[in-house]
């Protein structure tokens, strides 16, 4: 294997040009060969932004001129990602997905099983484990300062009157749109890593703008083994939104309102790899309790974000072995919650996971 690490980029809309190419260019160790679309205005955004990038027009073209490609990307629609995934780990090539990997726990399983055996890696984007605001949580979490946590409050909420009409909008099943999906696959996994694992799901979804869309508002209550609680919002039709984050534990409590802004600066056309690269202008706000009843506020510095973090990683765990950024066995219990949550909302009725999900 060469020095650097060949990359085939599935897909070059949303998710591929503007998240996935920047991260890809900015990680060492991994060059972006090849690009597949049959969009003929993404054909042109390619090309001007890849000028030595081949196109191709689908993923069985792309893996039959494939020599030179060690690690295949899938950042198209969310109804690809199995079949492709699957296409690519077939012709021996490592696979990162971006999320939900999979429109179900099962489906990810047989998937990861196909990898194994065909001696390769699959990976999943769960980039928001490197927001700022959540690795800020964390290392407050961690210090102990906040006692035992017994409660987070976690969303991803925003205000678009007029949907899209996208794929991410279809009530169609195999779609896999809606934000119980989208959004949950990232407030799932950071519930998990912050208050462990999941014994039960009670959850509700609508569709608000059209009767007959995807759900576009959201809630989760998780039950976590040890008893703490997590309320997670997502929402396309949300005025007003209250903090990203607050967990509140036995000594006191944290939340931050300002959301990460990796997202909107590479929406921007911002790139990764400068020195103030995911550095945030707010603070978080930290409050613990005192002995005569009071209250010590303070305000606690934001970590930088690294979305970075993960192609590094991935570039990684691939040349030298070393750990995979996201253990697929993490991403396999995410969905084992967001299955429970669309049964939930099918029955109107909690539901048991048995045994928890958990990372």
């Amino acid at each position: 294997m060469n020095d650097q690490l060949g990359v085939l980029l599935l897909g070059y809309g949303l998710a591929g040009r503007v998240f996935h190419a920047p991260l890809i260019k900015a990680a060492p160790g991994l060059q972006l060969l090849a690009v597949v679309t049959n969009n003929p205005e993404r054909i042109l955004q390619a090309r001007q932004d890849l000028p030595d990038a081949r196109i191709h027009a689908d993923t069985a073209s792309a893996l039959a001129h494939s020599e030179d490609i060690d690690l295949v990307v899938v950042a198209n629609a969310n109804r690809a990602h199995v079949v492709d995934a699957g296409m690519a780990i077939a012709a021996g090539k490592h696979v990162v997905v971006d999320k939900p990997l999979a429109g179900s726990a099962a489906q990810a399983q047989q998937l990861g099983a196909q990898a194994q055996a065909a001696g390769v890696q699959l990976h999943t984007f769960q980039n928001r484990r490197w927001d700022s605001d959540f690795l800020t949580l964390q290392s407050v979490l961690a210090s102990g300062q906040l006692g035992t946590a017994h409660r987070l409050e976690s969303r991803f909420e925003r205000l678009r009157v007029e949907p899209k009409g996208n794929w991410r909008e279809s009530a169609a099943p195999q779609d896999l749109g809606g934000v119980l999906l989208d959004f949950g696959a990232h407030l799932v996994d950071q519930a998990l890593a912050l208050l462990g694992p999941v014994v039960c799901v009670d959850a509700y979804a609508r569709s608000l703008r059209r009767p007959d869309g995807a759900d576009d508002d959201m809630q989760l209550l998780l039950t976590h083994d040890s008893g703490a609680l997590s309320l997670l919002f997502g929402s396309q039709i949300s005025a007003f939104s209250g903090p990203r984050f607050s967990l509140l534990g036995t000594a006191g409590g944290f939340r931050i309102h300002d959301c990460d802004t990796q997202e909107s600066r590479l929406r921007e056309g911002q790139l990764p790899g400068s020195p103030d690269w995911g550095a945030e202008a707010f603070e978080g706000e930290l409050s613990l309790g005192l002995p005569d009843g009071g209250s010590a506020n303070s305000g606690v510095p934001v970590i930088a974000g690294r979305w970075t973090r993960f192609y590094e990683q991935v570039q990684a765990a691939i040349a030298t072995a070393a750990p995979w950024p996201v253990p697929l066995a993490d991403v396999i219990a995410n969905l084992r919650v967001l299955d429970a949550a669309r049964e939930s909302v099918r029955t109107s009725a909690r539901v048991l996971l048995d045994p928890p999900a958990t990372h």
